[in-house]
């Protein structure tokens, strides 16, 4: 599988983290751009996207503490921690490296819905 290839703390990153390779993608700009300051307008004109899918994207990067915002509308890679900057790094690279495996990984990630439905399974010890 091609998931076995990342790192732990990096599969519990995207899974935690990441909702979508686009979320991904919309991340690593910034990330690559650390100087500068995106508006959704700027996002969705680089990733040739929506306005409003780019503005949920980065409102929800920055609930995450990945991004900070002066105004609720301009945005900057500034992670609320050192330990998240390092994982972005190694996503980043990873990313470059066998970006299979990250997109896999993210594909992989059990959704909300379902995994309410199969938890509905369990069975619960007395």
């Amino acid at each position: 599988m091609a998931t076995s290839r990342l790192p732990l703390d990096i599969k519990l990153f995207l899974t935690e983290l990441i909702d979508s390779v686009s979320h991904l993608e919309v991340l690593l700009m910034l990330f690559n751009n650390r100087d500068r300051e995106f508006t959704a307008e700027n996002v969705s004109k680089e990733m040739r996207s929506n306005a409003h899918s780019a503005g949920n994207q980065l409102s929800q990067l920055k609930h995450k503490g990945l991004l900070s915002s002066t105004d609720e509308k301009t945005f900057k890679y500034w992670p609320a921690t050192p330990e998240l900057d390092e994982k972005v790094k190694s996503v980043a690279a990873l990313y470059n490296e066998m970006p299979v495996a990250v997109v896999t990984c993210i594909y992989e990630k059990p959704t909300d819905k379902l995994k309410d439905f199969s938890d509905a399974f369990k069975f619960k010890k007395d």
